[in-house]
């Protein structure tokens, strides 16, 4: 689904059109260009039920899941044959949850890793990488960029201020601390690969059951799936603040945006978010990126085919569209005024909670608007009856426990700001990672012969060797990762360790050194972006081929074969930025039976396994049925979702049709939302806002005893 970068285009848009025809509420919005006290409600309200994906998991939790990682600072590196040791443990404990021999204890603990994977997930990366290792490649990049000015400006004087200062020996001991990294990030896949497994529950349940019983939907699932419509109404008409109003305006927005473009992602995806869940997250990741990157350039970029101008990024420079991975987006819904990071090199508190669990101190230092909890609480109560509510886990004593409680979206919102300072603050190597211009002088001869370095005699400035010691130990820590970087910081202490300067040289060695380690760090980075836990950065929306022309950013399936010639791609992968005929209905007599939605990724004889290969557009795997058509064309950029400006299509989003759809399009985001603001929502009908079974479904239960493993899924509308 497409995530904040998306749904706060959008609202900046709605909010500018309806401010020039005098809404009062987008007018406060619109002061100060978005900068004013309400807006940040605004925000938070555009997110809609997505905020919840972010809740925090419980101590209890996170301490198992923590202590399931080898620790990266443990100062012992483990063998493989201790690695292999620790991934098997880690296996089996994640199996034991739900072993018909498991304890209340660890049944409670399956039950709250299924209903909150999301927060799972960010749980065991924040503390088993981004908390221990965060902070040292900050503050060795600060090292450089500090020694590139030096060279640039070949000044000797600050280079020996810089190493004699005490800003880089505290970091001699980091190598020893860091040896557990490579078996650290080997178990942290492990235990994020076991959450990415768990799917919804109509993908997982081998039977449906009645509608009437409890529905197991997870807390966002379930704002997602049953009367959206009613409970938009509900909010508006349970507004009073400025606060309150600001927020509904945002979910208003948020409901725009998702009945409008989630076909849009779902083309990408090859199906729904309930099919294809971690995929669907992958693709939506990419989608915020460019489009946060289009409308933040000033003039708008333009597009030519594939060719944007102007280009994404440059390599070496980094400039190019505007970086969602630095636009820091959780500072755009701070309504709690929550701190960032205490040092430069730190992370905020608010990533500590989110993977330790113990929240509750910063919700009281912090302490989430009342006003707003209240409007939730308020309305939910109105729209959804108890006995429809769904439960999220097991308590202390075994009962179930509600999915929304007075804190539920307090801690929701402390979740989203750590997850967003994580993947839109610029800290670590979520980013462009630029090498650097070039110097056009050859190789070192480190990086040419695999470590050997260069002679001391050839430049350097004489500053001590115990300064040049500690220097060095900064930089062997990548060891770890590569012996290059060491090498190379060998080789630049000893061009340091000289009385003759020789600038140049000393330049071509940095530069080296840097593409080292940006080479290195790019590598988690690209890690993190296609497990669609990070955004991509612009750099990774497309890349220039030898005849100048730009290739799209594609997930990794491999070239499609078996379809009528000139209409598969000629390159291998789908594009993740545009949509793409493999989800349309023009195959649908010659490929795998139909085109859309496509089935779950894989299963096994024992249970479901949801989208597994979720890097892969799902071919081979099948469509469900009953087959639906997604509804959007080819070769489409999400632009066209926000920017065209038309008036809504087919009456919009508030022409009544009969259930379950109308099957036409509405038209764009930003031209749907003015309508329904604009009507307050009446007439609105209860859409999925996940566009489950095609374009503008309205929301639907499975019928009983209908499940994906016993075709068709016959769906009703929800009672």
């Amino acid at each position: 689904m497409p995530n904040l970068g998306f749904q706060f285009e959008v609202l900046k848009h709605v909010i500018t059109e309806r401010a020039a025809g005098g809404d009062p509420v987008a007018v406060t919005l619109s002061h100060g260009n978005f900068n004013n006290a309400t807006m940040p409600f605004a925000v938070l309200g555009a997110m809609g039920p997505d905020v919840l994906r972010y809740v925090p998991i419980s101590p209890a939790l996170a301490s198992f899941l923590a202590g399931l990682v080898p620790p990266a600072t443990s100062g012992t590196a483990l063998s493989p044959s201790q690695t292999a040791a620790a991934v098997s443990n880690a296996t089996t404990q994640l199996q034991g949850l739900t072993a018909p021999t498991a304890t209340p204890a660890q049944q409670a603990l399956a039950f709250e890793l299924y209903f909150n994977p999301l927060g799972a997930a960010y749980s065991v990366l924040f503390s088993s990488l981004v908390i221990p290792l965060w902070p040292i490649l900050n503050h060795v990049t600060d090292v450089l960029d500090q020694l590139q000015t030096i060279v640039t400006d070949q000044d000797e004087i600050a280079l020996a201020s810089l190493l004699a200062g005490g800003s880089v020996q505290g970091l001699e001991n980091l190598q020893s601390q860091l040896v557990g990294l490579p078996a650290t990030i080997a178990v942290m896949q492990i235990v994020i690969g076991a959450i990415v497994s768990e799917g919804p529950w109509m993908e997982m349940n081998q039977t449906f059951p009645p509608a009437a019983d409890v529905i197991a939907d997870r807390r966002y699932e379930f704002l997602r799936w049953h009367l959206t419509g009613e409970f938009a109404r509900n909010l508006l008409q349970h507004a009073k603040s400025a606060n309150q109003k600001a927020f509904a305006f945002g979910w208003l927005s948020h409901v725009s945006s998702s009945v409008t473009a989630e076909p849009f992602v779902n083309n990408v995806v090859g199906g729904p978010y309930r099919t294809h869940w971690w995929r669907n997250r992958l693709a939506g990741n990419f989608v915020d990126s460019w489009t946060f990157g289009f409308f933040e350039q000033n003039p708008l970029p333009t597009m030519a085919g594939d060719n944007p101008t102007p280009a994404y990024a440059d390599p070496n420079t980094g400039a190019g569209w505007p970086s969602i991975c630095e636009a820091n987006l959780q500072n755009l819904f701070n309504v709690a005024g929550l701190d960032g990071p205490s040092t430069t090199d730190g992370v905020p508190d608010a990533v500590t909670a989110m993977a330790t669990g113990n929240v509750a101190g910063l919700l009281s230092s912090f302490p989430f608007p009342a006003e707003i909890s209240k409007l939730l609480d308020d309305t939910i109560a109105a729209t959804y009856a108890a006995s429809m509510l769904p439960t999220v886990g097991l308590d202390a004593n075994g009962h179930l426990t509600p999915a929304f409680q007075s804190d539920t979206f307090a801690r929701a919102y402390l979740g989203a700001f750590a997850v967003y300072w994580f993947m839109t603050s610029g800290s670590g190597p979520i980013g462009n990672n630029p090498t650097g211009t070039p110097t056009g002088m050859p190789e070192p001869t480190w990086i040419s012969s695999g470590g050997s370095p260069s002679s001391p005699q050839q430049a350097g400035v004489n500053v001590g060797a115990a300064v040049c010691a500690a220097l060095l130990a900064i930089f062997a820590i990548f060891s770890i990762l590569t012996g290059d970087f060491v090498a190379g910081a060998a080789a630049l202490v000893a061009a340091l360790a000289v009385p003759v300067i020789d600038w140049p040289t000393v330049a071509n060695e940095l530069f080296w050194l840097r593409k080292t380690l940006v080479d290195q760090e790019n590598l988690l980075r690209d890690s993190l972006v296609m497990s669609g836990l990070a955004y991509p950065p612009p750099v990774l929306l497309g890349a220039i081929d030898p005849d100048g022309n730009t290739l799209p950013a594609t997930d990794l399936t491999p070239p499609v074969s078996g379809l009528p010639q000139g209409q598969t791609p000629a390159t291998a992968g789908v594009p993740l930025c545009k949509t793409n005929a493999l989800s349309s209905g023009q195959f649908a007599a010659t490929y795998e039976g139909g085109a859309y939605p496509r089935r779950l990724d894989a299963t096994s004889s024992v249970a479901p396994v949801a989208d597994v290969n979720f890097a892969q557009y799902p071919l081979g795997v099948g469509v469900e049925s009953e087959a639906t058509d997604n509804g959007m064309p080819a070769n489409l950029y999400p632009n066209t979702l926000i920017a065209s400006m038309a008036p809504v299509l087919n009456g919009g989003m508030l022409a009544s049709a009969p259930w379950p759809t109308a099957d036409k399009p509405f038209g764009d985001a930003v031209a749907n939302a003015m309508q329904i603001i604009a009507a307050a929502a009446k007439g609105l009908p209860d859409y999925n806002l996940d566009g489950d079974r095609g374009y503008g479904w309205q929301t639907w239960d499975p019928t009983a005893g209908s499940n994906p493993f016993n075709p068709p899924v016959a769906a009703m509308a929800e009672p």
